[in-house]
This record gives C-alpha cells, structure tokens and sequence, in this order.
C-alpha cells in the first residue's frame, strides 16, 4: 500500500511523494501434494476467554486450569478457533477483562537485580513524514562508508505523483548518482529529528539512494534504527 511523504530538496522545493515497501519475489515456495502454490494466513488461535488470563478468570488456579484442560478443552472456541483474520486492531484491557478506556501507558525501569526504580509515563512517539514542516536533506556520505558502520532494517521505494514531482525526484536521483552517496534525510525545523512513520512507531534514521537509466529514476529510503561500533 502506499503512502505520502513530505520531502524538501536542497533547493528549497517541498513536494509530496508516494512511497511505498517493495516485497521481495520468492524463488522457492512450498506446494501441497498435488502441486499447488500454499499461502500464508493468519487464524484465530483463541478468543479472550480461552486464554491464559480468561482461564485464570474462569477457574481461580492452575491446577483447576489444568484438570479442565485434562477433561475438556476450555481455551478452544468451536465456532470462532481457526477463522482466518483479515484485520486488527489494539485493545486494552482491564483485570476483569472488559475493554479499558483512558489507557496510560508507563515504563518501568529495573535494575540489573530485576527490581523496580523507576516508573514512568511512555511517551509514543507521533508521526512527522507528512507534517507542515518536509523532511530535509542532510549531507552527502559515501557508499564506501556505509558498510560497516550503519545496519539498514527497512527501504522504500519513492514515487513521483506528476510531471513536476517526477523532475523533482529525477534531479535528486541523478545527483547521488554522480557523487555515488547517500543523502541523509531528517525531521524537525533544523532536519535533523529521526524519521517516525506511524504514531507510536520506531524512530529510524534516513538515507537516500538513487540511480538513473535514460529518463527513468530509482530512489530507496533507507532507514536504520542500529548503528555498528567497534569492539573496544
């Protein structure tokens, strides 16, 4: 699916761009017995009630749990068990497992002991890819610097939306061809905030890369939340 992103070049032109993960193409896959492809799909293990905590609820003990496992099988839903899923979503919880609202997330801290010295409120962070304020392009590096010192975790491909989106990508494209590097790209008024994509997600540090062939252009994104350092 894809998606928008705000991005400003170094001449100060701001467009947004579609962007989106290119799966890769499998070369081996598995096959049933008479030759067809298999699929990939999520089921339902087993409903609030089946669970560990709905057992919990239901019979006060483990031991209780466990005979009822032994004589029935209570953590299976006949008719809800195995249905595929086709979408999720979060929801919190309470300890009589009803849905919780005004839900306030903290951290708790412990020592190398395991005990607790510090709590504290989770603070998500919020997405900033489509924000008022583009992201920005940083400095250029070398290609030759990047292998052993930045762990890439993810890439998207960018897409222009029109003609003048086309030329603003093709140019950028173009020029880390020709200096054979990567862009860095930040966040924030100064550029150099990590990259959030969805509110509550990972920060990850950007980096562009780009080729051209005749008048097509390719330009991934790539993002990195490791960083490699020598062992002392």
């Amino acid at each position: 699916m894809k998606r928008y992103i705000n991005l400003m070049d170094e001449k100060g032109r701001d467009a947004k761009l579609l962007f989106a993960g290119i799966p890769k193409t499998k070369n081996v896959f598995y096959v049933t017995a008479n030759g067809s492809k298999t699929e990939s799909a999520r089921v339902l293990k087993t409903t609030l009630t089946g669970s560990y905590d709905g057992l919990i609820a239901s019979y006060g003990t483990n031991d209780k749990i466990a005979e009822a496992l032994i004589s029935d099988n209570p953590e299976v839903d006949l008719k809800r068990t195995g249905m595929k899923i086709s979408g999720t979503s979060r929801l919190y919880i309470n300890n009589k497992l009803k849905p919780a609202f005004r839900v306030s997330i903290r951290e708790v801290i412990r020592n190398t002991q395991g005990d607790k010295v510090e709590e504290r409120r989770l603070l998500e962070n919020e997405s900033n890819i489509i924000d008022e304020i583009p992201l920005m392009m940083g400095p250029l590096y070398k290609k030759s610097d990047f292998y052993n010192k930045v762990v890439f975790v993810k890439k998207y491909q960018l897409f222009h939306v029109n003609g003048l989106t086309f030329e603003f990508l093709y140019d950028i494209a173009k020029k880390l061809q020709e200096e054979n590097s990567l862009m860095m790209v930040g966040a924030g008024k100064n550029g150099k905030e990590p990259l959030v994509f969805q509110d509550g997600g990972k920060k990850y540090r950007g980096f562009l890369e780009g080729r051209i062939s005749g008048d097509k252009y390719l330009l991934i994104l790539h993002l990195s939340n490791l960083e490699l350092k020598d062992i002392d």
